[in-house]
């Protein structure tokens, strides 16, 4: 197993968990009807957590995701070409809202199309 895969072996581990393992356990917690309270956590629990309630069902599919971390505005990397989650979770909202497909994204324009489809779709 790789140490990827095995956060109790990270080298870093023990540190407190980042804002976004902060923020995703607490969306994923809201979705699952689960009490978590991610400031009690270090990284490698936090990734352990985040794991344990992805495999659960969801019990509040109205759950909000909250607030982005960061405004897609500021990214450094914003203008680079979107990921191919950003493009794959744009089609499928697209799609579902009737609208064409776009064939190419930068990641800022991809996060607020995903924003925008989400108010579309309810997704």
């Amino acid at each position: 197993m790789s140490q990827l895969n095995n956060p109790s072996q990270w080298t870093t581990g023990g540190d407190a968990p980042t804002d976004k393992q902060k923020s995703f356990i607490s969306t994923l917690a809201a979705s699952k009807n689960a009490s978590v309270d991610p400031d009690q956590l270090n990284k490698s629990e936090a990734s352990a957590k985040i794991n344990e309630l992805k495999d659960k069902p969801t019990q509040n599919a109205d759950a909000s995701a909250g607030q982005p971390i960061q405004d897609p505005n500021t990214w450094s990397t914003g203008d680079d070409k979107a990921t191919g989650k950003q493009m794959g979770y744009v089609a499928v909202m697209a799609k579902k809202a009737g609208e064409s497909v776009p064939s190419e994204m930068g990641k800022t324009e991809a996060s607020q199309k995903i924003e925008e489809l989400k108010g579309k779709t309810g997704m």
